[in-house]
């Protein structure tokens, strides 16, 4: 696959916390030609730092900027995935809103450590923090 696509966990810990993600999946990662992060991603660290629950992520631009991660606006095509993936309507928004995002293009490889989406079992959704 062409295209890597991070949540937003997974493109922390890989520009600011690497040691939460496994060797494997850094490697992995690295090795796409494509390295893109959701502009949605932003706003939900933005929304948990009011609630003083999410990481410092002052520097997560930057560093992403230095690594060659792109930020990809939410569209519209990823409006139209959200109904594709029913069985996570109660699962936290943003994290439907991304991995929809994510499953609008073909060819792109999801990486998370949401069991929940790990779990779904789609080949293309792969487990950031396996060995």
């Amino acid at each position: 696959m062409s295209r890597a696509f991070l949540d937003s966990h997974v493109a922390y810990w890989l520009a600011l916390d690497e040691t939460r993600l496994s060797a494997q999946a850094t490697k992995a990662i690295i090795e796409h030609r494509e390295v893109v992060v959701s502009s949605l991603m932003f706003a939900e660290f933005e929304m948990k730092a009011l609630l003083r629950k999410g990481p410092d992520f002052s520097e997560l631009a930057r560093v992403l900027g230095e690594l060659r991660i792109a930020i990809e606006p939410f569209d519209y095509a990823a409006t139209r995935e959200i109904a594709r993936f029913a069985s996570l309507v109660r699962h936290d928004p943003f994290d439907r809103m991304i991995f929809a995002q994510a499953a609008a293009r073909p060819g792109t490889t999801f990486y998370t450590a949401d069991a929940v989406l790990v779990d779904l079992g789609l080949d293309w959704v792969v487990d950031a923090r396996a060995k």
